[in-house]
């Protein structure tokens, strides 16, 4: 499975505390816009995942809802920037930007 690297960012969510854009590894578009830019800092590994159900973002520890300061993703703007790395896998975030406050 080829894996690309992609440019999401968004202009719905612009306050403090807030993720403007990230860069994240996936297969196409879709995929890539289903992941929110937070991650655990001491594991990489996602704080949020996407609820297609009830249209929100949960958390991975508990299930509550909340945005993490991301939007929706039919609200993310993805720009293909290229091919990824081989040692990168589905979903990581390479770099994001943080807005905070």
């Amino acid at each position: 499975m080829k894996l690309f690297l992609w440019k999401l960012s968004q202009n719905v969510n612009n306050d403090y505390e807030t993720f403007d854009s990230a860069v994240v590894v996936a297969t196409d578009p879709v995929n890539a816009s289903m992941v929110h830019p937070a991650r655990y800092s001491d594991t990489g590994e996602a704080i949020f995942s996407f609820d297609k159900v009830d249209d929100c973002w949960r958390r991975t520890d508990d299930g509550w809802a909340e945005d993490g300061g991301w939007v929706r993703p039919n609200d993310v703007t993805v720009i293909c920037v290229g091919e990824a790395s081989e040692h990168l896998s589905a979903g990581s975030v390479v770099c994001r930007s943080f807005n905070a406050g």
